[in-house]
């Protein structure tokens, strides 16, 4: 019986390795958030910024490792089915996409739970938080060339 190398990356991986990379991203996206909750939810700056370290906490302990391989089902699929390139450019936008709106989910229904509030209400501040975290990743990884277009 002859061994098998299993060595696969996938743009997610990238993704999840640059948060670890800039671990300090989350005290902006903490500070964009709580202004955000601030203003959309009209809560005090005290809850605000209870309520994003909440969120950010749980999306980033669930949140890094869940996504990370719910993309590995996507380029599953996708790869195998319609595309058969892992790293174009679609690929890469929907990884951002899908990330992006995994974390708002996590961190909403955290909150949810936690907060007693509305999905309607939550959803849009969570949303602008963490598409202002995801838009600066996707930068730092153009500029580096992580990303090949």
């Amino acid at each position: 019986m002859k061994p098998v190398l299993l060595d696969m990356v996938w743009p997610a991986i990238f993704v999840s390795e640059t948060f670890w990379h800039f671990w300090f991203l989350i005290i902006g996206t903490i500070v964009i958030e709580t202004f955000v909750i601030k203003y959309f939810l009209k809560y005090s700056w005290k809850k605000s910024i209870i309520v994003s370290i909440v969120g950010n906490c749980a999306s980033g302990i669930v949140g890094t490792f869940v996504m990370t391989f719910a993309m590995l089902f996507w380029h599953l699929v996708a790869d195998t089915l319609i595309f058969r390139a892992t790293f174009n450019v679609f690929n890469w936008v929907a990884t951002f996409v899908i990330m992006c709106l995994g974390s708002v989910y996590i961190e909403t229904y955290t909150i949810k739970i936690l907060y007693k509030e509305k999905i309607k209400r939550l959803f849009l501040p969570m949303l602008v938080g963490n598409f202002l975290s995801y838009l600066f990743i996707a930068y730092y990884m153009l500029v580096n060339h992580k990303i090949n277009l």
